[in-house]
């Protein structure tokens, strides 16, 4: 079994090693330091009622364990995961919450539907040093405040979805007023002037940014986005005992591991369920997009017309 699998590991050009040639950030830098207060804070919203980790909790794999997502609007703000619920109204969400552990091997798009996307598609950049589109631009366009990375980009949206961290503040505002409401309330400037209790965020963000610089100057939203995204990109794990046998430790995985490994790459022609021509490389993702025939139990996403 093992000479079997070791030749399609080979053949598969797998390497064991999903991190290999990329460059993301430690937990341990002031930058995701600063994004982690950030991902944990309820002053990102408007109704001061949900953070982002309400949604993607480290504690629920990185996601809910809901079906469908509870924003704003939860009868008990505190409580995450099963049995958080809406107080009055029908679900909102379009889908369910994903994870974000490992967005930071991502290289092609986020999202369900990839909304958030490279135009470069270059292999372990995460959308750093290329074109990102969003939804805020038309499709195959470049959105030029996308910032460095997929995940920073992908950071700009929960906060401007009613249905996601906006709630009811100001309907009447555009996308980008909101960001820039958000970041003033936070900063405690401009019109967010007074609006939160008194905070260290001003010492945090100089600490993260190496700066002396002004709140205003600091605690922008692109600021805010790149520290979010920079503790998400922090967040990988892949050392898994898959990997570890990939890597030659051939007691890593059980005898039944190793016949379902068979099963997972080899090709219908050879007897397998070809996974693996979807679930490809150390990823296990083509990062491509199929239509499986799967029901959708949510509304969906709208993205543009």
């Amino acid at each position: 079994t093992d000479s079997q699998l070791r030749a399609l590991i080979q053949s598969k050009g797998l390497t064991g090693d999903p991190m290999a040639g990329r460059a993301l950030p430690s937990i341990d830098d002031p930058l995701p330091q600063l994004g982690k207060l950030l991902f944990f804070t309820k002053a990102l919203s408007g109704n001061l009622d949900t953070a982002c980790a309400s949604c993607h909790h480290p504690a629920l794999g990185g996601a809910d364990s809901l079906s469908l997502s509870v924003g704003p609007g939860a009868v008990d703000p505190g409580l995450l995961g099963a049995g958080r619920r809406l107080a009055a109204g029908l679900q909102t969400m379009g889908r369910n919450a994903p994870t974000f552990f490992n967005t930071g091997l991502y290289d092609s798009g986020l999202f369900h539907d990839s909304r958030v996307e490279s135009l470069n598609k270059t292999a372990r950049s995460n959308g750093v040093g290329g074109a990102i589109r969003t939804p805020d631009v038309p499709f195959n366009t470049q959105d030029m405040k996308a910032g460095a990375s997929l995940p920073a980009a992908q950071a700009r949206f929960p906060v401007v979805q009613a249905n996601e961290m906006r709630g009811n503040l100001e309907p009447a505002m555009t996308g980008a007023e909101i960001r820039d409401h958000l970041a003033a309330r936070l900063g405690n400037y401009g019109s967010g002037t007074g609006l939160l209790a008194s905070s260290q965020w001003l010492e945090r963000f100089r600490t993260a940014f190496r700066s002396t610089g002004t709140a205003q100057e600091l605690i922008t939203f692109d600021n805010i986005a790149l520290a979010l995204a920079e503790y998400e990109r922090s967040a990988t794990f892949t050392d898994t005992p898959w990997n570890r046998y990939v890597r030659g430790d051939a007691a890593a995985i059980s005898a039944q591991a190793k016949e379902g490994a068979l099963m997972f790459f080899r090709t219908t022609a050879e007897g397998g369920a070809a996974c693996a021509q979807c679930h490809s490389g150390d990823t296990f993702t083509d990062e491509r997009h199929h239509a499986l025939g799967f029901p959708q139990i949510g509304p969906g996403k709208g993205d543009g017309t």
